[in-house]
């Protein structure tokens, strides 16, 4: 596990009670350590694979924040290389 604090990776937090469909947070999500249950949409699934979607959907996130905002490179007529 990387230690905590590490800057511009995605959080983890709260990750186990969130709904990976409406995003609904709570801590009854998880009636038990397997099932995902949300309260909010009643959508319903194992609670590893719901918890992957979430994991991912904010890693995916992050990576597309971080594109370079620098302008394209442009090559001019004479330029050497």
């Amino acid at each position: 596990m990387p230690p905590s604090g590490i800057s511009g990776a995605p959080a983890a937090a709260a990750g186990c009670q969130e709904c990976s469909q409406c995003h609904h947070v709570d801590r009854r999500n998880r009636p038990n350590q397997a099932v995902f249950a949300c309260r909010s949409c009643d959508f319903v699934e194992h609670a590893d694979l719901n918890s992957s979607h979430n994991i991912a959907d904010r890693g995916w996130t992050w990576v597309r924040g971080a594109e370079s905002q620098a302008p394209l490179r442009t090559r001019t007529a004479g330029a050497g290389c």
